[in-house]
């Protein structure tokens, strides 16, 4: 079995939870009010984890200039997401090839993920997306330009969007 850590991040929109193995991220939480309430966003699953704060705090920094509005590049960020089925994996891999500032569609991520009527299955992509913000799961939209469900909220989902889209211009 896979070495796993965790730790709750405090960011400036509060805490946020991660969760790796040695071969990358598994899981985070997007913020929260409290550090008990991130690592409890990350349950079961970092039940038999290792506390490793230190681990994360390269994620952190680049998390908060994310948050306040600057340039942080999350795309290298290495993942661990075997476990997910294959058309999850190709609709996660086409959405972290979305250009920071720009939309796609969930017909868009659909046909890049290899089937090109699955919007829904692409939208359960989304919603099932254990590594929000690095699998940016924000710059998918409705097919009417319209902001549809996010675990953070779609406050946050706009405050992303808008961010990206200042930085890109």
């Amino acid at each position: 079995m896979a070495s796993l850590y965790y730790a709750p991040l405090e960011t400036s929109l509060g805490w946020v939870g991660v969760l790796s193995s040695d071969q990358g991220i598994r899981k985070l939480v997007l913020p929260m009010q409290s550090p008990q309430a991130a690592v409890e966003g990350l349950q079961p699953e970092a039940r038999d984890a290792d506390l490793a704060p230190d681990r994360f705090q390269e994620l952190r920094s680049r998390l908060e200039a994310l948050f306040s509005g600057e340039y942080a590049a999350l795309d290298d960020q290495p993942l661990d997401l075997e476990d997910a089925s294959p058309f999850f994996r190709r609709a996660w891999q086409a959405c972290r090839a979305i250009p920071r500032g720009e939309t796609r569609s969930y017909a868009w991520l659909a046909a890049q993920a290899g089937s090109p009527r699955a919007m829904r299955a692409a939208g359960q992509a989304m919603a099932r997306n254990p590594v929000a913000l690095i699998i940016p799961c924000h710059r998918v939209i409705g097919s009417d330009g319209g902001l549809h469900g996010y675990g953070g909220g779609l406050d946050l989902k706009q405050r992303l969007l808008d961010a990206e889209r200042v930085l890109s211009s």
